[in-house]
């Protein structure tokens, strides 16, 4: 019997706290700008830059396309393509003041594919 009270708090201490911190951070996603038919997005430097300059440490960043909206094929309408950012948490309320978009938590990045950066 006194050996499983020395034992518990071992098995406890060993397996029982094994959670990872939680990921506190959060992607975050603007618009390139670029219209159908012409080459005129913004560059991924540019945008990220947006960030810095509002304080805001940029974690990772890609491309990716809006899913769940659907562009007619015309010159000079919009195109849906974006530049993605990962950034803290805390951070959010600062990104969208500055004209980045959070996606709705619920859908789970459900609005938007990644794909390659192509500049």
């Amino acid at each position: 019997m006194k050996y499983t009270y020395l034992i518990l708090p071992v098995m406890v201490a060993l397996f029982g706290c094994n959670e990872s911190e939680p990921d506190n951070n959060i992607e975050v996603y603007i618009s390139t700008g670029e219209l159908q038919c012409q080459d005129n997005g913004l560059p991924i430097s540019l945008t990220k830059g947006y960030l810095q300059e509002a304080g805001i440490e940029v974690k990772a960043e890609s491309c990716g396309n809006l899913t769940l909206v659907d562009y007619p094929s015309v010159c000079g309408g919009e195109t849906g393509k974006l530049h993605v950012f990962t950034i803290n948490n805390s951070d959010s309320q600062v990104a969208e003041n500055i004209g980045f978009t959070i996606p709705d938590s619920s859908v789970n990045g459900g609005e938007y594919a990644k794909v390659e950066c192509s500049d």
